[in-house]
């Protein structure tokens, strides 16, 4: 089932606020607050200062990114977070700063991964409780709360649009649901190595269960 464009927005808003609460007091003053728990939030919030830097001048060289020279390619030697980059792009092209960014940023995938997940299940299910209650597990839990600073692991709403999309597809989807699992592989693709590992196991998984 669909579910009806209503309860999509109230399911976001609740997403939104309990992303909010589970960052709490990081929406008082996203400017000057940051949750360094350790150097990993100064090297995602540069990473996607420099990809946003960049793209718009010289996408091509996007890879050559102004560290550790003389080496090339040097963006390859982490997490490229192009997806997280491109969404806050806007914000950084408008003058607002790295640490602002990756504030709202971070904020907004805690969100959309409570939201993807909670429209997945809830297509399954037919329950918004129970999507809402997934949705929360994926978002909000030890490992995602403990790693802010990795902002590739909070970006995963891919992952349950992937499983959707496939367990469409199997159901006799269509060309527009085969897209869709095409597009989830690439969000996850350009946001971390790791999810593509992790989306590319769990599908396998649901083909065999199937």
């Amino acid at each position: 089932s669909r579910m009806p464009r209503s309860r999509r927005l109230a399911a976001f808003a609740i997403c939104s606020i309990l992303a909010v609460a589970h960052t709490w007091p990081l929406a008082l003053a996203p400017g000057r607050y940051s949750l360094n728990h350790n150097a990993d939030a100064e090297l995602n919030a540069w990473i996607m200062a420099w990809v946003a830097h960049q793209l718009p001048r010289d996408p091509a060289r996007l890879f050559e990114a102004n560290i550790f020279y003389p080496a090339h390619d040097s963006l390859a030697f982490s997490e490229p977070l192009i997806v997280p980059a491109v969404m806050g792009a806007p914000l950084a092209w408008s003058g607002a700063s790295p640490v602002l960014v990756y504030n709202l940023i971070l904020i907004l995938g805690l969100a959309l991964t409570a939201f993807a997940a909670c429209v997945t299940i809830e297509s399954w299910t037919g329950s918004l409780p129970a999507g809402l209650l997934a949705g929360s597990a994926l978002a909000f839990n030890t490992h995602t709360l403990t790693r802010l600073p990795h902002i590739q692991g909070i970006h995963l709403y891919a992952l349950p649009l992937a499983l959707l999309a496939l367990d469409r597809l199997i159901r006799g989807g269509s060309y527009r649901v085969a897209l869709l699992l095409a597009a989830s592989f690439a969000i996850v693709a350009y946001t971390s190595g790791y999810l593509v590992v992790f989306t590319s196991v769990m599908v396998a998984i649901a083909l065999l269960a199937r």
